[in-house]
Order: structure tokens, then sequence, then C-alpha cells
């Protein structure tokens, strides 16, 4: 048992100091949830809409401040594979796709207007670890620690486009890892119906490629994405829909200061 703890503390370790960190991913309860041996498959859906930093880009003689970006808005659906590794301790994967757009008229009044909305869904992958710290009677206390990867790419960038004034055309490419980590308690209402929920660590650190042409001629530059708010919280239900194969449903809401998700997880395990 010692060193499976010691393996998931050095899993959040890992996960922690990745340095490319963006967004939300579906949670679910913050403690193991397969038994030793136990394989799982599931789908996810996922909608969230948050605020972040980005940085300034310089184009030429063209320099922009450094914005807030208001209502970033991103869709996501997972398939989920799970094995649990002891009963206290479980692995997952997720493979699935995602969807970003940025709300125009929400950010008229700077650069980030002109980004416009991805044109392709994009392939989105990811990771994660639960383990279950201790349990007493009908409550369950663990840990969640997930990362995810997303290229969002082929933006349309929106027509009427000027930069310092002069008629140009905007490129963007937005390259983005997730990483959040959860403490909270499970609690086992009856048979078939589980309340969880807790604080969790939300970290961004991206990066944007941004191309702008003028007149034909393209000038680049690369600038950083940064979260606004560092911490948040989340509650959800885990509702048992079957016993053979078991069949889990799980329906969350997060939130931090500038954004918030829902998200859906619907779990089969033999």
């Amino acid at each position: 048992m010692r060193k499976s703890l010691l393996t998931v503390v050095a899993t959040m370790l890992l996960l922690f100091c990745s340095n490319v960190v963006f967004g939300f991913d579906p949670m679910g309860p913050p403690k193991a949830m397969l038994a030793k041996g136990q394989p799982s498959f599931g789908l996810e859906y996922l909608y969230s809409k948050m605020q972040i930093k980005m940085g300034g880009p310089t184009f030429g003689p063209f320099g922009l401040s450094k914005v807030d970006i208001e209502d970033v808005e991103i869709n996501k659906i997972y398939a989920n594979f799970g094995y649990g590794f002891t009963d206290r301790w479980e692995v997952f994967a997720r493979l699935g796709v995602a969807a970003l757009d940025v709300d125009q008229g929400e950010n008229i009044d700077n650069f980030s207007s002109l980004i416009g909305n991805s044109d392709d869904l994009s392939l989105a992958i990811g990771a994660g670890t639960r383990a279950t710290f201790f349990e007493w009677e009908n409550i369950s206390v663990g840990m969640l620690a997930q990362i995810s990867f997303v290229p969002f790419e082929n933006f349309n960038g929106n027509s009427g486009t000027q930069i310092g004034g002069v008629p140009a055309t905007l490129d963007t490419e937005i390259y983005m890892t997730e990483v959040q980590i959860a403490l909270g308690p499970t609690w086992n209402c009856t048979e078939y119906l589980s309340i969880y929920g807790g604080p969790f660590l939300h970290l961004i650190d991206g990066v944007a490629d941004l191309t702008a042409t003028f007149s034909g001629f393209p000038l680049a530059d690369s600038v950083g994405i940064r979260q606004t708010a560092i911490f948040g919280g989340y509650i959800g239900a885990s509702v048992r829909l079957f016993e053979s194969p078991n069949i889990n449903c799980n329906v969350e809401f997060q939130a931090t200061e500038h954004g918030h998700a829902l998200a859906i997880q619907l779990a089969i395990s033999p």
C-alpha cells in the first residue's frame, strides 16, 4: 500500500510539473472506482467557458497589448479507458475530439476578437490517476490528477480584420495541455447514489502561434497563455444504472473565479 501511494504522489508531481496547461476536463469522484485488475470503458462530454490571459504579439511595427480573453468556449468528447492496479489506485487514458470558440462580441475591444472559430474538430488525448487515501463507513477521501493535450488549428479569422489600422488577415494555432489535481470526499448515500466534490488546482500555460498577413506579406509571432484563476471547486453525483455489467453515470459542475464547466461521464466495468 505504501509503495502504491508513493507511486501516486510521483504521478501527481509529474503532472504538476508539465509546462503547458489549459482548461477543464471531466473529473468524476476523487477516489479509486475500480477493483484490482478490473478494466473500464466509458464516454465523456464536457462544455466549459472561461477567461484566459494572452500575451501581446508583435507584427513588425505593430505591437499589441496583452489581453484577458473573455468567454473562451470549449467542447470535448472522449472515450475513456481505465484499469485498477489495486483496490485503492487506478489509472485511465482518454482519446477524443475538441472544438474551441472565442466570442467576438465579448472581446471586440482587443485583438483576440480577430481569432474566430476553429474550423475543424481537434484530436484530444489525456491520462490520469485516482487514489483512495482512507475510508470510514460510507465516506471515502482521495485524490484525482489528470492531464490532456489538444492542438487547435485551422481557425477562421473574423472578416474585416485590421491591425494597427491596417487591413490584415489573422491565422491562429493554439496548443494546449490541461492539468487538474483534485482532493475531496465521496459520500455513498445509498447503494446506487454517491455525492462527491472538493477543491482542485487549475493551471494554464499554453502557446498561441499567430500569423498576420498584410497585403500578402506574412508576419508571425508566438505568445503565451496563462490562467486567471488557479483554484476552483467542483461537485457531482454518481448514479449506478446497472449492476451486471456495472454501469455508472456521473454528472458534475466545476467552477473557478473566471470559468465554469459541466461534465457528463458514462462508465462500464465488468
